[in-house]
């Protein structure tokens, strides 16, 4: 069978936690879900393309051409949880045009399958991992048989909705092929702190064993990849991609000792030039391992942060002090790794006074970048439990059965407005990058005229926001 799999373009939401200037230049990244769904098809014996409509810029109607002439039987989407109504309108006007199935996963699908079939352009729905379901909905599709035994597949039938029983099997991330990046532009992607080419994103765990109640992930089965396979894999991207700088997604990379210091004598024995970037929690570094990771390749640390006062770490159950921030920035630093910290605006507890205490923290610190985002519920999290406990409503079922975008939602755990939490965000930028020694700093590490451009596109780009007004 023939797929065609759509990344279609996607813009700014009013109700996102970040700034717009935030969400559209932090990070251009490859859609790595779907070059693994690629890859799972292309193993299964079907052939596959990846229309990349975001990072080439593709209008519907280009990418209806596109489509035209690889002639596909079917047509796939992943709908995230912000990008749902755009994936929508995109399924639905390919749909129309060219009398295509359409199949989709998602968080979206996982939760709320029905409301998201409420929408007549979905055909079929994968809910949980597409390794086995996919493969298995297709050879149905061939061969004309049942869908009944497709476990966890969402499907019509006598125009009712159904949803099968998800799958119970546990599959080893190991199962999985590489991701289809043979599909994909490799040469567009980048983030906002990336300063090699080609840049590219892999993935080392899925899950989190931590319970911070603002994060879907840890509600996730936590697994973790074995060394072999993730080297073999950043082997790979850099023999037949050209990628020079690799970014691990995966939300607390240091969380398995023994991992990281296999996977850093790996780097250091095979003498893969790469430089990488990772996320962590802060308790999870320390100087051994530092300099390890430092020795094989990594450049950058992403920690999240989210604020200097104990009330809210303890009320959003990050499980970490401020002690243990300072040690491990320090640690970092001294192992000339470069640093950013995450940080949030609008957590249960947060007041102005500890909002500008964090912001006075963060420039403390010394850090090399911060990413500040505004707390808002994200489904299948603890914060989303206190939403629809205290509002009575589920906010995030409407907002999928909806066809439009919500402006808000609720964030009943603080006192404080929309427009008071965004005052801060900005805030927090202008008064982290708009400093003089900042901008010099960043100026005399920069390592080419490209990462110059970026900076001051991007900066350009915060002052007319009106990052300016908030100095």
């Amino acid at each position: 069978m023939k797929i065609a799999l759509v990344h279609c373009p996607f813009d700014h939401q009013d109700f996102s936690e970040n700034l717009r200037v935030v969400d559209e230049e932090f990070c251009h990244a490859p859609p790595i879900v779907l070059a693994y769904v690629a890859a799972v098809l292309e193993k299964a014996g079907h052939r596959v393309i990846i229309i990349e409509a975001n990072a080439l810029k593709l209008s519907k109607e280009q990418t209806l051409v596109r489509i035209k002439d690889f002639a596909p039987d079917l047509i796939g989407f992943r709908a995230d949880t912000y990008w749902f109504h755009r994936v929508v309108e995109w399924a639905t006007f390919l749909k129309q045009r060219l009398n295509v199935k359409v199949v989709v996963g998602g968080i979206n699908i996982n939760l709320y399958p029905r409301e998201s079939f409420a929408h007549g352009c979905f055909d079929y729905g994968i809910t949980g991992e597409a390794n086995d379901a996919l493969p298995e909905l297709i050879a149905c599709l061939e061969q004309g048989a049942s869908l009944e035994s497709v476990k966890g597949l969402v499907y019509r039938s006598n125009g009712e909705v159904r949803v099968n029983s998800p799958s119970d099997r546990q599959i080893d991330f190991d199962e999985y092929p590489f991701p289809a990046r043979h599909l994909l532009p490799n040469h567009l992607y980048s983030s906002f702190t990336s300063q090699r080419k080609n840049y590219t994103i892999v993935l080392t765990s899925t899950g989190c064993p931590f319970t911070c109640s603002f994060c879907a992930i840890n509600r996730n089965h936590f697994r973790h990849r074995t060394v072999a396979s993730v080297v073999d894999e950043i082997q790979q991207c850099y023999n037949d991609f050209g990628a020079r700088e690799i970014d691990f997604f995966s939300p607390s990379f240091f969380s398995s000792r023994t991992f990281v210091s296999d996977f850093c004598r790996e780097i250091v024995r095979r003498g893969i030039k790469i430089e990488w970037s990772c996320r962590s929690r802060v308790d999870q570094v320390d100087p051994e391992i530092l300099h390890a990771a430092y020795a094989a390749g990594c450049r950058k640390i992403y920690y999240g942060i989210e604020s200097v006062s104990t009330d809210v770490l303890v009320n959003i159950d990050k499980g970490v002090n401020v002690g243990q921030i300072r040690r491990a920035i320090e640690a970092t630093r001294e192992a000339k790794i470069a640093t950013l910290g995450f940080f949030m605006v609008g957590n249960p507890g947060d007041t102005p006074e500890s909002l500008l205490a964090t912001i006075d923290f963060a420039k403390e610190l010394e850090l090399d970048y911060v990413q500040v985002c505004r707390t808002i519920a994200k489904p299948n999290t603890g914060l989303n439990d206190v939403m629809i406990a205290k509002t009575g409503q589920d906010h995030w079922r409407d907002y999928v059965l909806k066809c439009s975008a919500e402006k808000d939602f609720p964030n009943p755990w603080t006192k404080m407005s929309r427009e008071e939490l965004d005052m801060y965000v900005q805030k927090f930028y202008a008064a982290f990058y708009f400093r003089p020694a900042y901008i010099l700093k960043r100026l005399i590490k920069s390592r080419s005229f490209e990462e110059l451009f970026r900076y001051g596109h991007v900066g350009l780009r915060w002052w007319l926001a009106g990052v300016r007004k908030m100095r």
